[in-house]
């Protein structure tokens, strides 16, 4: 909220005070060029100035750190889901590994993986995704034109395979929350 406001009537300032300071970027033109930049996906603008730049950077930015957020809580809602199974003081687990409990460190909730049907068909389309952005991104990286969605395709790729260790992470593997005793 503070960055919000102060953010806000900075962006209004540098847009309303940037004037004139777009520079011009020279594009080839001709039936002979194949490459478009502009052209075709979606519509963007020939020129933009370093303000406007700037904010949607920062815009990005704020985006990225909301998407995270968002997927943070939902591992954290699914991963504990079910009822945790609580040991009794001085019990411990099975399958809980050996490390986490110790003279300082006790298992305070176990829940288990989930591994239903939902996380398998979660996995199986954000792996499919992956392997079709990858192949995009080939594509584009050794065709004629190489540089017109790049940045769009690697982006995709890159939230696809990220979604898929989620989403692996979050259905097939147990949650456990340790206690541990501080000196301080």
């Amino acid at each position: 909220m503070l960055i919000g406001i102060v953010l806000l009537p900075m962006w209004g300032i540098a847009l309303a005070s940037g004037g004139n300071s777009f520079h011009e970027i020279a594009i080839q033109t001709g039936e002979s060029v194949s490459l478009a930049p502009t052209g075709q996906f979606i519509t963007m603008p020939t020129e933009i100035s370093v303000y406007a730049a700037g904010i949607v950077s920062w815009l990005a930015l704020f985006g990225l750190v909301g998407l995270l957020y968002a997927q943070l809580r939902y591992a954290h809602n699914v991963g504990r889901r079910g009822e945790p199974i609580v040991p009794d003081e001085g019990e411990s687990l099975p399958h809980v590994p050996s490390f986490l409990e110790t003279a300082h460190r006790r298992v305070v909730a176990y829940y288990p993986a989930d591994a239903g049907l939902r996380g398998v068909w979660l996995v199986g389309l954000f792996t499919f995704l992956s392997v079709v952005f990858a192949a995009l991104f080939a594509g584009e990286a050794f065709g004629l034109s190489r540089s017109q969605f790049l940045g769009f395709y690697g982006g995709l790729l890159a939230f696809s395979l990220s979604e898929t260790v989620l989403m692996y992470y979050t259905h097939f593997m147990p949650t456990i929350e340790v206690a541990e005793d501080r000196d301080h």
